[in-house]
């Protein structure tokens, strides 16, 4: 009886084991098929998204629900599982497989199968953000980035905005004059992904910078019908605008 039970035992134990790693095999597979459609002839995503980063070009996509004049910057997609909802209007949801077929449906204009965007969605998921090459050797930051870090949190207010471990917000913001509301961007490897803001205005960060430093900027919010409205007006000195601008390279 005892050994019979040993042996039960024994024998659930392997096929949980088996289990686990026909799972892990699995979503493995998943993630290679994915990366092999993402850069297929067929879908092309690869041709905006090298290695699943940005091309550094603004496109008009009349991507709906946004009218066909209407400018934007292919942004990166390291990091995308933690940076909902998507695409510069937040009108992208927070599903990466929904999201993938509507911008295939819309953009590629090709049949995409349910196998198809499982795959693809496995490998946008597996895409992260590489370690940062601006940070001391074992991760730490400079002393320049840990002032710079403070000015961010603090004189620049940028955290009002910039938060959580991917820095970036749950909500819309409007910071032109008769633009619409985009969603937050995450900073994570900021450093390279010039230009910036969803239309390229600016060239480098020392240029966004600047241009939050010397203007009084008006900042829309607006998340799940809650609005707010601030006026920033950031006094930063040559100093604290190079910190800021390691500490921003360093996220």
């Amino acid at each position: 009886m005892i050994r019979r039970f040993i042996f039960l035992i024994s024998f659930f134990g392997l096929m949980a084991m088996a289990a686990c790693d026909k799972d892990e095999v699995s979503e493995e597979t998943f993630i290679t098929r994915g990366r092999e459609l993402f850069n297929s002839e067929k879908f092309r995503c690869g041709q905006c998204h090298p290695n699943g980063d940005m091309d550094g070009k603004v496109w008009k996509l009349g991507f709906p629900p946004r009218a066909a004049a209407d400018s934007v910057a292919t942004p990166s997609l390291l990091g995308v599982r933690d940076t909902p909802p998507y695409l510069w209007l937040g009108e992208g949801g927070s599903d990466i497989r929904e999201l993938t077929k509507v911008v295939i449906d819309s953009i590629v204009k090709e049949t995409v199968t349910d196998e198809e965007l499982d795959y693809l969605a496995a490998y946008q998921r597996s895409l992260v953000v590489p370690a940062n090459p601006w940070r001391n050797s074992d991760g730490s930051l400079t002393e320049s980035q840990r002032r710079g870090k403070s000015v961010f949190e603090n004189q620049g207010r940028c955290i009002n905005c910039h938060s959580g471990t991917a820095f970036t917000g749950q909500f819309k913001i409007q910071i032109r004059v008769n633009t619409p509301p985009i969603d937050v961007p995450s900073l994570r490897w900021i450093f390279a992904t010039a230009p910036y803001f969803h239309d390229h205005k600016s060239l480098s960060l020392a240029d966004v910078i600047n241009y939050y430093a010397d203007s009084v900027t008006t900042v829309q919010m607006t998340t799940w019908g809650w609005n707010a409205r601030g006026i920033y007006d950031i006094e930063l000195s040559a100093q604290e605008r190079a910190d800021l601008l390691e500490y921003l390279r360093s996220l």
